[in-house]
């Protein structure tokens, strides 16, 4: 064409309509270019329904400001507990709180409910909270063994041991003392001294009459001093626990219970492993250094109960123990804090890893394969039921290195 040194190019651009039924998700793994428009490679600040609606997530403002380091909301979620600033407190409202307790360190606080009571623990703090917000104690003082002579008296002769305990306030017993033993001969009786006191205790003396192993109750409320001279027919029950003798140790964080037996986990940094200690059924206080205890490779970052074993989260691995045996279920970790929820409709357990969002057990992996983000360096979960729906929330610090990527 004249005053053209070259034809005009045309295009013309057909414009196709497309109807997105559902919303699918979230998928950074895959190659944004081959995805259909049904999947968010980003979604910021949005909710996904159930049915694949896509909506702006609500707002939030906040509620209580301070020097968090541990909460935990009951199991019907009446009560909820929170450490601020070495004090702990339980909500009175949504902004609102009442100390309960003062003078506690900074080290982050663990929890465990069992029978309406919270247990806390963080390795130098612990104790029960009661559902009227009463506290009581949990580590206990060991009491330490009598001395026993003999003096004059009728008893039969034979060897003779003696074990004290201590009965808490609430009413429970601590383990009893290592044994005071002495041979007894004709003519003889059993002076007891230097019987342990403990403020706020009672003091509980067991004798094991001649030559038995079985420890009765001679006293109750003993005084530091006194002398047996009576038959085995004057003794009352049995002592329960022989051997467990040992308070929570100092030093264990993590604390779960699961079938009625509360586990502690305790970090052992030069060999890289952990002891989980644990108590004999529904004796909450009570443990065997000795014998109760198994070992974790790694560092125990949560414990979370499920019907069929309890759940072990460390920094690289996931393990189900069945009050048998250990077993791997992951080759990775989880993430510090408070890393996993309870699904009450299957009592399955929810846990945040280094590798997304899991539900256990059986252990499976729920976003692998479509979405991979940073982890964080620590955690906060919950089940959160809203508007009709159910969300698995993780609040996390940011931080931590997203597994595969799409680069």
């Amino acid at each position: 064409m004249p005053g053209f040194p070259n034809p005009p190019l045309f295009f013309s651009y057909r414009i196709t309509a497309m109807t997105i039924g559902a919303f699918k998700g979230l998928n950074n793994v895959a190659d944004p270019m081959r995805l259909d428009l049904s999947w968010l490679a980003q979604g910021d600040n949005v909710n996904i329904s159930d049915t694949g609606a896509l909506s702006v997530r609500d707002g939030y403002t906040r509620a209580f400001a301070g020097a968090i380091t541990g909460a935990f909301s009951t199991f019907d979620y009446s009560r909820m507990y929170i450490v601020d600033g070495g004090a702990l407190k339980v909500m009175t409202g949504p902004t609102t709180a009442a100390t309960l307790a003062t003078g506690l360190s900074s080290a982050p606080m663990y929890w465990a409910e069992v029978n309406d009571n919270v247990y806390y623990n963080n390795g130098v703090d612990r104790g029960i909270i009661r559902p009227d917000n009463s506290l009581l104690v949990w580590g206990w003082v060991e009491p330490t063994a009598p001395s026993v002579t003999a003096v004059t008296g009728s008893l039969p002769p034979g060897w003779y041991q003696v074990r004290c305990t201590y009965t808490l306030p609430d009413g429970r017993m601590t383990g009893s003392s290592d044994s005071a033993e002495i041979l007894l001969e004709d003519g003889q009786a059993l002076q007891i001294s230097g019987i342990p006191q403990a403020a706020g205790y009672t003091t509980n003396v067991y004798i094991a009459p001649a030559n038995s192993s079985v420890y009765q109750l001679a006293a109750e409320r003993a005084p530091a001093a006194m002398l047996w001279n009576s038959g085995p027919e004057s003794l009352g029950r049995d002592l329960a626990f022989v051997m467990l003798k040992d308070p929570l140790p100092l030093g264990t964080d993590v604390i779960q219970v699961w079938k009625g037996i509360m586990y502690a986990a305790e970090y052992m940094p030069l060999t890289d492993q952990t002891v989980v200690w644990y108590t004999e059924p529904l004796a909450f206080h009570l443990f065997n250094l000795n014998e109760d205890l198994f070992l974790v490779p790694g560092r125990v970052l949560m414990m979370a109960p499920h019907h069929s074993g309890l759940i072990i989260g460390t920094e690289k691995r996931v393990f189900a123990y069945t009050g048998k045996a250990i077993e791997q279920v992951a080759d990775y970790g989880v993430v510090p804090g408070w890393a996993w929820a309870r699904d009450d409709d299957d009592q399955s357990v929810l846990l945040w890893t280094t590798r997304g969002a899991c539900r256990a057990l059986p252990f499976v992996n729920l976003t692998f394969s479509h979405v991979s983000v940073a982890p964080g360096v620590q955690a906060g979960a919950a089940v959160v039921r809203a508007d009709g729906q159910k969300k698995f929330v993780v609040a996390l610090h940011a931080g931590g290195t997203a597994f595969n990527q799409r680069v």
